[in-house]
């Protein structure tokens, strides 16, 4: 007997994957696995081709050498070290008109010229600079540039000197304008 809208139990639909290229992609893809764990458990299997030179990993306490040297294990193997080499990047001087701007702005402050200050600051900062300035730099502050780093669009000195009148440290940053010069964007200084 058949009921409408049912399919037909006698007749099963045929499966769309058979069974035998299910098991050969399972098997591919284990095999696939397989192989690059073992490429990443042994690096360098795929390339190796009889016998070769191993290249060991140095030590941190090996010092570098200007040239390969070898050693000798036994007449069949050959061992060689290669010199460690470190690169260090030393970071640019930044520029010196962003850091004349920030000892303007420093030397301002200390000489109790508040509105000069401010006209080093940058336009959408200028705002900010009144209250900033009574908070955390008060007029008279003695404050100088300790160290200076940066690159060709801004510079962020270390400062230190006396706040307060107690001793302080922080941070000046002043930016490039559109026009190649410089101007304050941010400081923030902390009293001890």
């Amino acid at each position: 007997m058949t009921y409408p809208g049912l399919p037909d139990q006698q007749h099963p639909r045929p499966s769309t994957v058979k069974p035998g290229v299910a098991v050969g992609i399972l098997v591919a893809v284990i095999a696939l696995v397989a192989f690059c764990i073992t490429g990443f458990a042994a690096p360098g299997f795929l390339l190796r081709k009889g016998p070769g030179l191993s290249l060991p990993v140095p030590t941190a306490g090996s010092a570098p050498t200007s040239a390969p040297t070898s050693t000798t294990e036994s007449p069949s193997s050959t061992r060689v070290s290669r010199p460690r080499i470190t690169v260090t990047r030393r970071p640019a001087a930044p520029p010196e008109k962003g850091v004349q701007v920030i000892t303007d702005f420093l030397a301002k402050i200390a000489g109790s010229d508040k509105p000069a200050a401010i006209a080093l600051a940058c336009e959408a900062q200028k705002r900010f600079m009144d209250d900033k300035i009574d908070s955390l730099l008060p007029l008279g502050s003695r404050v100088h540039v300790t160290t200076a780093n940066g690159t060709s669009r801004f510079v962020l000195a270390d400062v230190a000197g006396v706040a307060k009148g107690r001793s302080a440290k922080g941070i000046v940053i002043s930016d490039q304008m559109a026009d190649g010069g410089f101007c304050i964007t941010n400081f923030s200084i902390r009293t001890a």
